[in-house]
């Protein structure tokens, strides 16, 4: 995913946009079942300000995941906002030098900066929909299926004294 800003660079003051597709598929998320389905699209707006290039932008993807509760395979779509301050290196200041990624050339590779964003953006824990209901303790039933009675009524024998308790008032 290479960005050519010869054109950003030699106009001050002026905004180039960007529109860039790539695979990913070929990189490790680090996670058993989450992989990508779609390519990676990403929409930059690259402005000049003379002493750096303020980057503004979204990430859009579409992972194959699987959901933490019940265990069913679905698509994770993840769109997400991106902000990055690039300057080259002959111009960058003392603060820029140490948050702004740094440019020796025109044409820049930003794969791994898109890559980084992307990982940092996933969740601990993926669930097909906010209403999953999991599967049932008891027999591993998918509980969006179907509904499980076979928990019904069961004490755990550790609470049993707090159901007594209860009955007292």
């Amino acid at each position: 995913m290479k960005v050519n800003v010869a054109q950003v660079r030699l106009s001050g003051g002026e905004t180039v946009h960007y529109d860039l597709v790539e695979d990913f598929s070929a990189f490790d998320l680090g996670i058993d079942d989450l992989s990508f389905q779609a390519p990676v699209h990403v929409q930059l707006q690259v402005n000049n300000t003379r002493k750096a290039m303020l980057v503004k932008g979204t990430i859009h993807t579409k992972l194959n995941a699987t959901c933490g509760r019940c265990l069913e395979p679905f698509v994770y779509t993840l769109d997400l906002p991106y902000e990055d301050e690039w300057a080259f290196r002959w111009l960058a200041t003392e603060d820029l030098l140490e948050t702004a990624l740094l440019l020796d050339k025109d044409e820049i590779d930003i794969k791994d900066r898109i890559f980084e964003q992307i990982v940092l953006a996933l969740p601990m824990k993926f669930t097909c929909s906010v209403e999953c209901q999991g599967l049932c303790p008891n027999c591993g039933a998918n509980r969006n299926l179907a509904p499980c009675n076979c928990g019904e009524g069961t004490i755990d024998p550790r609470l049993a004294a707090l159901a007594k308790w209860q009955s007292n008032d």
